[in-house]
C-alpha cells in the first residue's frame, strides 16, 4: 500500500502568527533548526510560508553604512538611509514577509504525486490542509525518509 501525506507528515508544524515581529520569526529558525514556517490564523487557516530564503532576501537589502575618511575625519556616508532601514525591518511582521501564493495538499495525497509536486515546483515545505485547515507539513526530509522506508 502507498504512503500517504498523512503517513509522511508532521503533524505539528512550526507556525506563527501574522503579527509575528521578524525579530521573533529569525530568533526561532535559528533557535528551533527551522527551514519553514507557516503563517497561520486562529483557526489554523493557511496565509503563507516563510523560509530560510525569505529571510535571506530581506537582510540582503540591508543597505550597510559606509564612511569616508578626509582629512583625518570620518565622515558617515548612508547613515541616515541605513537607520530607517533597520527601523523599517524591525517594524516587520510575518504577515510582509510570507509568500502568500503556497501549494497544498490533502492529506490522502500519495507519495508519489507529493514527490512529482515538489521536484517540479522546486518546493521545500510542503503544508497539508483538511477541511481547511493545516494539520501538517511535509518538508523535502520527510519524503526522502518514506521512500527510503519504501525500499527496506
Amino acid at each position: 500500500m502507498s504512503k500517504q501525506a498523512r503517513d509522511i507528515m508532521n503533524p505539528n508544524p512550526p507556525f506563527c502568527a501574522p503579527d509575528a515581529r521578524l525579530g521573533e520569526v529569525a530568533r526561532r529558525f535559528a533557535d528551533e533548526g527551522l527551514t519553514g514556517l507557516l503563517v497561520l490564523d486562529e483557526e489554523k487557516r493557511l496565509l503563507g510560508v516563510i523560509t530560510e530564503s525569505d529571510l535571506i532576501d530581506q537582510q540582503k537589502n540591508l543597505h550597510l553604512p559606509t564612511a569616508m575618511a578626509i582629512f583625518d575625519m570620518v565622515i558617515p556616508i548612508g547613515e541616515s538611509r541605513f537607520e530607517e532601514e533597520l527601523a523599517r525591518m524591525q517594524a516587520m511582521t510575518a504577515a510582509d514577509l510570507m509568500q502568500t501564493d503556497v501549494t497544498t495538499v490533502n492529506a490522502d495525497a500519495d507519495l508519489s504525486d507529493i514527490a512529482t509536486i515538489m521536484a517540479d515546483r522546486n518546493i521545500h515545505h510542503l503544508p497539508v490542509i483538511e477541511h481547511g485547515a493545516v494539520v501538517g507539513l511535509i518538508s523535502r526530509h520527510d519524503v526522502i525518509k518514506a521512500l527510503a522506508g519504501r525500499r527496506e
